[in-house]
């Protein structure tokens, strides 16, 4: 796995792409209502500078109608990745695979990083580690320094030295096996970590959602 930075050149390309995009998330659109429906704020929009491909840049085609997720670090944009937010009608046999794109994009070539890694700036004692944007956005509305990945399979060695040295790593992790796997990378070789496991078939979005943002800090233990 290559984790060289990319270029200056890149960095500006990407960061001038999801500012296009962050634009282009007005209220009325269908990326603002999909947030809305996640329990998501115009402020944490704001925030993690989350965009719509209502108009693509060049070669952005592919992205059209979905929701940008930026990866940000200290010099700008490194990674965007994109959700589909379509909503495809159940029983048809209509979804992303059908028609050609899995839920989730990734730009050719561009490898998995740590989601919202500047909060690894923060003078704190304690972090959160969740599985996926969303929750990660979710985490840190509700107060929490929160860090993600995408998926338990994208967690690697160099992500453990960035969260060492905290007093405790909570991997609020979702409601199945695979939530588990993510949880059990992070403790295999984090003295400090622990796991709040969510409910069966819950992450921590859908744990929000039902319960608001005070008892989701009060199950992580925060």
């Amino acid at each position: 796995m290559n984790f060289a930075p990319p270029s200056k050149q890149r960095i500006a390309s990407l960061t001038q792409a999801a500012t296009t995009y962050h634009q282009q998330l007005t209220p009325d659109s269908p990326a603002a209502k999909y947030l809305e429906s996640r329990g998501l704020t115009p402020d944490s929009a704001r925030s993690f500078q989350l965009g719509y491909v209502a108009d693509p840049v060049s070669g952005h085609e592919r992205y059209a109608g979905m929701l940008a997720l930026p990866y940000i670090n200290t010099q700008g944009v490194v990674a965007i990745r994109y959700r589909c937010i379509s909503d495809h009608p159940e029983g048809l046999g209509v979804g992303c695979k059908e028609l050609g794109h899995t839920k989730y994009i990734r730009e050719p070539g561009d490898d998995a990083k740590m989601y919202n890694i500047t909060t690894l700036t923060r003078p704190v004692r304690r972090i959160a580690v969740c599985e996926g944007e969303i929750d990660t956005q979710t985490a840190a509305q509700a107060g929490m320094p929160a860090v993600g990945v995408a998926g338990a399979q994208n967690w690697h060695s160099l992500f453990n030295r960035l969260i060492r040295g905290y007093q405790e790593v909570v991997v609020l992790a979702d409601g199945d096996a695979a939530g588990l796997k993510l949880a059990d990378a992070v403790m295999a070789v984090n003295e400090n970590a622990r796991v709040c496991q969510m409910p069966d078939g819950l992450d921590v979005n859908n744990y929000y959602l039902r319960h608001g943002a005070a008892a989701l800090v009060e199950k992580a233990g925060f």
